[in-house]
């Protein structure tokens, strides 16, 4: 049998075990401080999104180029709803980047409808405004969003100047 003083020692030791260190050393991938500045999936210097709602109800999860036997590529992006409450109308965009981050031109997808919460829709398309040159990036983002509780409309200058920086982060080879 363990005398009292063992037991308190083996106590204290417990005690002061759990107690030391409160900072988070092993983050796990809900963690929210460590998704903030996560780019979504399939990111690389070629595509990307930026987000133009940071505390909104969407969020882009998911670019895509999906290369095709006969080019030229298209190209895919997929946004899921992140509040309780359904989402009236959403309007995705993608604007044509050159190298050095500047906006060439800007194509609205078709909007998407009645997006149910914690519903994912992948969109797919084709550039048609202008002509990619080989190191031209394609950049989506939420152009405008309808619901309940959100009526809104993104910024042209403020889009702008999301993708210039991210287009310094993610630099062409």
């Amino acid at each position: 049998m363990a005398s009292p003083a063992s037991i308190a020692a083996m106590g204290l030791f417990m005690a002061l075990q759990t107690n030391t260190n409160q900072t988070l050393t092993n983050p796990t991938p809900s963690d929210a401080r460590m998704n903030q500045f996560e780019e979504p999936k399939g990111s690389s210097w070629r595509v990307f999104a930026v987000d133009t709602l940071p505390v909104g109800p969407l969020a882009i999860v998911q670019v895509e180029e999906v290369r095709q036997q006969n080019p030229p590529s298209s190209w895919a992006v997929s946004i899921v709803n992140r509040s309780f409450l359904p989402v009236e109308s959403v309007t995705l965009a993608a604007a044509v980047v050159d190298s050095a981050g500047v906006v060439k031109a800007i194509q609205p997808l078709p909007a998407i409808k009645k997006l149910k919460p914690s519903q994912v829709q992948r969109r797919q398309m084709r550039i048609r405004v202008t002509v990619l040159a080989p190191t031209d990036r394609v950049v989506f983002f939420v152009d405008e969003v309808l619901s309940e509780t959100t009526s809104f409309k993104a910024k042209p200058a403020d889009v702008s100047g999301l993708i210039r920086l991210a287009a310094l982060r993610l630099p062409v080879p």
